[in-house]
């Protein structure tokens, strides 16, 4: 490709989500940089594949993300997905737990910590 044009996505790079069913780390990861929101703001677009569990992604805008979505392929649409009997469509992250003066600091986006799966209530965290 042109140097002029360089792509947006990355492939093959590390990212802090993990499969949201099961904790693996995701193959096949594609990284989109969408672009800056303002000067100091990015903003992206993370999506991976478990090998079990199909594909996954999220948007980072310059804060950790507040969901996980299961997707039919990167960038695509968002899939059914039922875990313990129970039609899921995203996986809250820890991220979206915290007081919302904890979410106003400054924190790096790409912490994993933040990325961590939520379990809902009643459900239990499949290991498959």
């Amino acid at each position: 490709m042109d140097e002029k044009f360089p792509s947006r996505d990355r492939t093959d790079v590390r990212t802090p989500m993990r499969c949201p069913i099961c904790g693996r780390s995701l193959d096949e990861v594609v990284v989109r940089d969408i672009g800056g929101v303002t000067a100091d703001l990015f903003w992206q677009v993370h999506a991976g594949r478990c090998p079990v569990h199909g594909w996954f992604q999220t948007e980072v805008i310059a804060r950790p993300p507040r969901e996980i979505f299961p997707v039919n392929k990167p960038f695509g649409t968002v899939r059914r997905v039922v875990v313990d009997g129970r039609e899921i469509f995203s996986f809250q992250t820890l991220w979206n737990t915290l007081p919302k003066a904890q979410q106003r600091l400054r924190v790096d986006p790409l912490d994993a910590r933040f990325w961590q799966v939520v379990p809902s209530p009643g459900s239990h965290q499949s290991h498959t």
